[in-house]
């Protein structure tokens, strides 16, 4: 598991600009099994987010739904790979990881990218409580996603 995570994390920090299915090829193409590299695209960016925010206030949920299927609030400590990516996130703080590196990561989340938007807007960190989260892919990834 943390050889794929290094994996995308090299692919985050080094492709920007790369979308999440672009990500997701990439994974692919370098070996990473199709359901790990979409939950690695889901979930890793959101763990990330969560972790350099952890002491700032912000009331997280604890829930997902995927939009793709019939809507069932999922538990995300029942997804297999969320604790993992959480403590691959926090031994990264740990060992000192550069904060733009971090941010690189985070950053993808549409978590992390709708705080920013309050705070522009002059909402206190401490004031905001999130939805569930709302995951656009099905379970088996990007692929089977009708087009």
């Amino acid at each position: 598991m943390n050889e794929a995570i290094a994996r995308a994390l090299t692919i985050f920090r080094e492709s920007p600009d790369f979308d999440d299915e672009s990500v997701y090829r990439a994974l692919v193409d370098r070996g990473i099994e199709r359901s790990l590299a979409a939950r690695i695209v889901e979930f890793l960016p959101i763990a990330y987010c969560r972790v350099l925010l952890l002491n700032s206030g912000v009331q997280f949920s604890n829930t997902f739904v995927r939009a793709a299927s019939p809507l069932k609030i999922q538990s995300l400590s029942c997804e297999p790979v969320w604790i993992p990516f959480l403590a691959y996130a926090e031994s990264e703080i740990r060992a000192g990881a550069d904060r733009r590196a971090m941010l690189m990561v985070a950053g993808r989340s549409a978590e992390f990218q709708a705080i920013n938007r309050m705070i522009d807007k002059g909402t206190e960190l401490k004031n905001l409580v999130l939805t569930p989260i709302s995951l656009m892919w099905p379970e088996s990834g990007p692929e089977d996603i009708q087009r």
